[in-house]
């Protein structure tokens, strides 16, 4: 027989609700971002089956979400660094796939490296961005989705010290998902720039390199920002926890354990963009600037190719 319905269920079918929304939101929030679904097509083709892989990744992290938040009204609450890590699991698969794309560029790049060879490594790096994109974005709506879920339940705590602390995790939540969104920006900016360079005039290419790398710093300035205010939430959360409560060990030390899990997704997101300025840095000096950097490489290894269009696709499924 049917369990019948009560209506402070609702609650928890709103939570649940939260995760599926968001991704479905961003998800044709996305669409519009690219240019529609023949842009989507191509971005999934060139990143292989790491596109199939991302598309499983957000479905069972986005029901696993679901399942945990819905369940947050009948008093039964996942830990903040669990609901956090889970939804920070696409964009580190997004960083797993982009690294992988950009060794294999690298690998496959021969020895003499001028010319269309470094058109390719060009347009190959800017595939490269594609799954760095797609798991940026989606995490940015479970990040969000997460925020708002614990503001929905701070008023169900058992105290005004244990609202706060909820508070704080889902500000700490937001800025993490607003980190999310300004990698996800840069990394279509990259893709949009660096695959387009080749089929483009020469006069062309220096104004579009002028103007995504003046976006690339404002991003860059964001990012840095995002990060501050995610290292003085982060501290503000563990201070307050352990000096409100210094025997639940367990809540403190797992606020410490949710900066760390921030801080390491934040710097693994910065691999591949290394890999990039290491390979750069051989045709400019080391330390310049990213936004210079990318102007000045785009530059010398561009200079040389001409635009005809006709340039082989590179292919970051091609094996070394």
């Amino acid at each position: 027989m049917l369990a019948p319905f009560r209506m402070n269920s609702l609650p928890g079918l709103l939570l649940a609700a939260l995760p599926p929304v968001a991704a479905a939101g961003f998800g044709l929030a996305l669409l519009s971002l690219v240019g529609g679904g023949a842009q989507v097509w191509r971005m999934a083709g060139a990143s292989g089956p790491y596109s199939l892989l991302m598309a499983v990744g957000v479905l069972g992290v986005t029901f696993v979400l679901s399942a945990l938040l819905g369940m947050g009204p009948a008093g039964r609450h996942a830990p903040l660094v669990v609901l956090v890590g889970l939804a920070t699991l696409p964009w580190m698969l997004g960083i797993a796939g982009s690294q992988e794309a950009m060794e294999r560029v690298l690998a496959a790049l021969p020895e003499g490296r001028h010319g269309e060879a470094l058109a390719q490594w060009v347009a190959g790096t800017g595939e490269a961005m594609v799954t760095r994109l797609v798991g940026a974005w989606m995490s940015a709506a479970l990040l969000g989705a997460v925020a708002l879920g614990l503001v929905l339940l701070h008023k169900r705590a058992t105290s005004g010290g244990e609202q706060t602390g909820r508070l704080l995790g889902a500000a700490l939540a937001m800025a993490l998902g607003g980190t999310a969104l300004v990698v996800a920006l840069e990394a279509h900016q990259l893709f949009e720039l660096l695959t387009s360079l080749a089929a483009r005039t020469p006069d062309t290419r220096t104004e579009l390199i002028t103007a995504s790398t003046g976006t690339l710093a404002h991003l860059q300035e964001l990012h840095a920002a995002l990060m501050g205010l995610m290292a003085i939430l982060a501290l503000a959360l563990v201070c307050w926890q352990f000096f409100l409560r210094p025997e639940a060990v367990t809540q403190w030390a797992g606020s410490v354990m949710l900066g760390v899990l921030a801080a390491a997704v934040v710097v693994l997101d910065a691999r591949p963009m290394q890999l990039v300025a290491q390979e750069a840095s051989r045709a400019k000096s080391p330390g310049t600037p990213l936004p210079l950097l990318v102007r000045g490489m785009l530059s010398d290894a561009l200079g040389a190719v001409p635009p005809t269009g006709h340039l082989p696709a590179p292919s970051l499924s091609t094996k070394p």
